[in-house]
């Protein structure tokens, strides 16, 4: 059976390239080249620079093809050999449909485990590169890289909001920071500098002052130096910052425990939690999908199972944007929206299996 299992993994590993390609050029000319020209256009960038971006932001559509890919190749293998008559004789020789099955799922379980480590260790890195040479890009035209709302601290109508132009991580510098007091609900202080520096356990803030809201007589207090009483360390401030997606796992579990103390939301966090490994093993869902769709579709009727499989492979997408909106409306759990997709779909790939009696 070794034979077979090794017949079967390289014929699907052709088509499996040819779709990867397919849909990278599809997500690439619809995302891609469209951000490219328009950072070139504003910004002036190099077509080595151009090209550094192009390659940084392809991990993020890879691990979106694999699934796709996955179910494309083994619906097109699948489909030659039952047209080739090739399965007819298999089943001759007293090989089940079954036994088939079991190399596909193998090979849906390898690329689900290679696209999640590229989803952990290559999409974070690959973006945050490219973050920081669009950053770069765009301080040396000329133009302003807001950095915008730090930190949120406010519980109970008490704390405080900081904003800050920008965040220098490697000097432990703030530009223009600000920094809004509450009390009961009520903004009671303004504190303004032009810049702010870590001093190893606490922030001190530079040429500013503080302005009292809501007194009858307020008074400007100005100072040189004041001391913020703000213990974040510049590092886990722009982690605190970084888009959900540009986040290890283990970094999103901080952050996500971060925001509870914050008495923060934490739905988005936990659904890019979740999705970091459900998206990935959709590949092995579709490897149980494919395999019954593609027995169908021969003698005349190839394009029609194609058809129906491609649909299966957006449809999971459509309700994977659906259940997200749902979970971040609160109408759904995290967990559920997440994984749901993947548990219908393998649930409809073993119907379909056990449909088959050979």
């Amino acid at each position: 059976m070794k034979l077979l299992d090794r017949y079967l993994m390289k014929q699907i590993a052709g088509p499996f390239l040819f779709g990867v390609i397919a849909f990278v050029l599809l997500f690439v000319s619809a995302n891609i080249l469209f951000k490219l020209t328009e950072l070139v256009s504003q910004l002036g960038l190099s077509l080595w620079v151009a090209g550094e971006l192009f390659l940084l932001w392809l991990p993020e559509f890879i691990v979106f093809t694999f699934p796709l890919a996955t179910l494309v190749a083994i619906l097109i293998v699948f489909g030659r050999m039952s047209g080739d008559s090739e399965l007819v004789a298999m089943f001759a020789g007293g090989v089940s449909f079954r036994r088939l099955v079991v190399p596909l799922l193998a090979f849906g379980l390898l690329v689900s485990v290679v696209t999640s480590a590229l989803n952990e260790f290559v999409v974070p890195a690959s973006k945050r590169r490219a973050d920081d040479i669009v950053r770069e890009a765009t301080l040396r035209a000329g133009k302003e890289y807001e950095q915008g709302l730090l930190k949120r601290e406010v519980v109970k109508g008490s704390g405080r909001v900081i904003i800050a132009d920008k965040l220098n991580v490697s000097t432990g510098e703030m530009i223009r920071p600000t920094i809004l007091w509450y009390e009961n609900g009520k903004l009671v202080t303004l504190t303004v500098a032009e810049r702010a520096r870590w001093r190893g356990s606490d922030w001190q803030l530079l040429d500013g002052a503080n302005y009292p809201i809501g007194t009858d007589h307020p008074t400007t207090i100005s100072f040189k130096v004041w001391d913020a009483r703000f213990p974040k360390p510049p590092k886990q401030l722009a982690e605190e910052l970084r888009n959900p997606e540009h986040l290890t796992y283990r970094e999103l579990q901080h952050r996500i425990q971060s925001s509870v103390k914050d008495d923060k939301p934490t739905t988005d966090l936990e659904l890019t939690l979740y999705h970091k490994f459900s998206i990935p093993f959709a590949s092995l869902v579709f490897a149980l999908i494919a395999p019954a769709l593609g027995i169908r579709s021969h003698r005349g009727s190839g394009s029609i199972g194609m058809g129906i499989a491609i649909l299966i492979g957006f449809a999971y997408y459509v309700v994977y944007n659906y259940l997200t909106v749902v979970a971040q409306q609160g109408g759904i759990t995290p967990f559920w929206a997440a994984w749901l997709p993947n548990l219908v779909a393998a649930g409809i790939g073993i119907g379909l299996i056990l449909r088959v009696r050979r």
